[in-house]
């Protein structure tokens, strides 16, 4: 099997992360990565907001709760780095460009050996007045929405893959 189809295969939603931060070689690759998604009409209007600071990831993870009602010990799983994509607002591919640059981050990650969550709760929370002041001080820009983040680090612990469903794919000749 080629590396491609290795890191698609081998790739896992980690819900338990140790506290190794990220270098900050791999994260720019990894948002570098991101550069080369496909995008609608070849526009890029997405950005990329790289949080490098377990601290900071704490604390948008307990707004996050706080404003969704997760609890107390919501943490993004305990990544201690976390990477927001959002995406030109009103834009009609903005959800479609947003996913494709996330999966492409997710598999760049796997790749060097890094673990990955694709994390939704932000989209939903983008325009809540607890959440906006606190992505547009991390940079996101006010004109944006939320597409989706990613929380990314060193798994705790391996995470089975889940089996695969029977009866998905037709091939029509």
């Amino acid at each position: 099997m080629n590396e491609v189809l290795s890191a698609i295969h081998a790739r896992r939603s980690t819900r338990a992360f140790t506290s190794q931060q990220v270098s900050r070689e791999d994260l720019e690759t990894i948002l570098e990565a991101g550069l080369w998604a496909p995008t609608g009409n070849g526009k890029q209007l997405w950005h990329f907001t790289a949080i490098h600071s377990a601290d900071k990831c704490l604390a948008l993870a307990h707004a996050v709760a706080e404003a969704d009602n997760r609890g107390p010990s919501y943490n993004f799983y305990g990544a201690p780095c976390h990477i927001i994509v959002s995406y030109k607002r009103d834009e009609m591919h903005a959800f479609l460009d947003g996913s494709a640059a996330i999966q492409t981050m997710l598999l760049a990650a796997q790749s060097l050996g890094l673990s990955t969550c694709w994390i939704n709760q932000l989209r939903p929370l983008t325009d809540d007045p607890a959440i906006r002041p606190l992505l547009t001080q991390l940079g996101v820009p006010e004109d944006y929405i939320v597409i989706g983040s990613i929380a990314l680090g060193y798994a705790a612990k391996e995470t089975a893959p889940a089996p695969r469903k029977e009866g998905i794919i037709n091939i029509i000749e």
